[in-house]
């Protein structure tokens, strides 16, 4: 068994996919399960959303429970622009583990997400100066990685062909897909690794030499209901009097928003979104940016009022497809429908996760990190 621990659900579900290409029998679940027969065992947390002590003790307490299963190995997934509590689960893992050193890989040259010199740049520039300054708790205010990390001890930034010290945290740079391959084959036995999907993968691929299971698009038949819990890319969505591809557009009223007793126009809502589920078969609920704008707005409150709609749509129609973006939002909703495990079923573009419920032959649900985008077949409607 491989076990992987995610800082957030997309991105669990982005490995999983991964996983799936190999053919590998793939678990997703927020609890370690002592009877887990799955090859690759990957274990969601929402600790990018928490404060770091408590991120810390649930990184200890997982990492001990999946040593008692004796994985091959034990794989850190973290965000690819090092958003989150990085360091500190890392020293967490490493302080009940055992081992005696971390390589941290971020960055993802498939997605033009690189790191030259102790700079990180996304698409050719400092990634202070992309969308990513924007993120409403991570914002990057800087592209020293030393600096992102917020690292208040000495870290190792390596260059590839370099060895890699016997114990400590360090950084390896990374440009290209060969430099992935390199930072694989130097992590042993000793070393926790993590990273992104990029370097992910080419874990797999050095672990599983076979050639991996390309995309496919079986299509999303029945109702489906869209849930835009990011808004990296919503301002730049070509939404035209509220549709977007055919779809409606319902944005999340402002009275919801910032008001404390929601309930009633939360069933309001959530009544007026099924209505259009069941009149066109499919939805979309989404943040309008400009209702944001101006008003300093707690996200992980945000994330748990969206999942209080959804679960209240699903109470007022059935679904067969739940689409989500956005790993605090896709944790919140899940949580309030008590969905403790997914098994991956297809993937239909990198990071796009189509998944199954154990028990509920009904309801699919994929994922997606808030930055990717949706492939072009997903918005098909029936």
């Amino acid at each position: 068994m491989i076990a992987v621990i995610a800082d957030d659900l997309t991105g669990a579900a982005e490995l999983a996919g991964i996983g799936l290409g190999y053919q590998l029998k793939t678990e997703v679940s927020t609890v370690v399960d002592p009877d887990c027969k799955a090859d690759l065992l990957i274990i969601a947390t929402n600790t990018r959303s928490l404060p770091e002590a408590e991120a810390r003790h649930i990184m200890a307490d997982l990492t001990i429970q999946l040593m008692l299963l004796k994985p091959k190995l034990i794989f850190k997934k973290i965000d690819s622009v090092l958003r989150g509590h990085i360091l500190n689960e890392i020293e967490s893992q490493l302080a009940v583990s055992g081992l005696k050193r971390t390589l941290i890989i971020p960055g993802n040259p498939l997605h033009e997400k690189k790191i030259v010199d102790g700079i990180y740049y996304y698409k050719d520039e400092p990634i202070h100066l992309s969308d990513y300054a924007n993120d409403p708790v991570f914002p990057a205010t800087t592209s020293n990685v030393k600096e992102m990390l917020r690292a208040a001890n000495p870290i190792n930034l390596l260059k590839t062909g370099e060895e890699l010290p016997e114990t400590g945290i360090m950084v390896g740079e990374v440009c290209d897909e060969i430099d992935l391959n390199y930072w694989v084959e130097q992590a042993d036995g000793d070393t926790l690794l993590a990273g992104a999907s990029g370097l992910f993968n080419n874990l797999l691929q050095h672990l599983f030499p076979a050639q991996p299971v390309g995309y496919s698009y079986p299509g999303l038949p029945g109702r489906r209901l869209f849930v835009f819990g990011s808004t990296f890319y919503q301002g730049k969505l070509a939404v035209n009097n509220g549709i977007l591809n055919n779809i409606a557009v319902h944005y999340v009223p402002a009275a919801i928003i910032c008001s404390d007793d929601d309930k009633q126009i939360i069933s309001l809502f959530a009544s007026h979104v099924a209505t259009s589920i069941i009149k066109q078969n499919n939805a979309i609920i989404a943040i309008n940016p400009e209702s944001l704008s101006g008003v300093k707005i707690d996200p992980v409150l945000l994330s748990h009022k969206i999942a209080a709609i959804v679960k209240q749509v699903i109470q007022y129609t059935t679904l067969n497809e739940l689409l989500i973006e956005g790993g605090a939002t896709a944790w919140s909703v899940l949580n309030r429908l008590n969905v403790k495990k997914l098994l991956p079923v297809t993937q239909l573009a990198p990071g796009v996760i189509r998944m199954s419920i154990p028990g509920d032959t009904q309801l699919y649900v994929t994922l997606k990190p808030g930055s990717y985008e949706w492939p072009a077949p997903v918005w098909a409607t029936n």
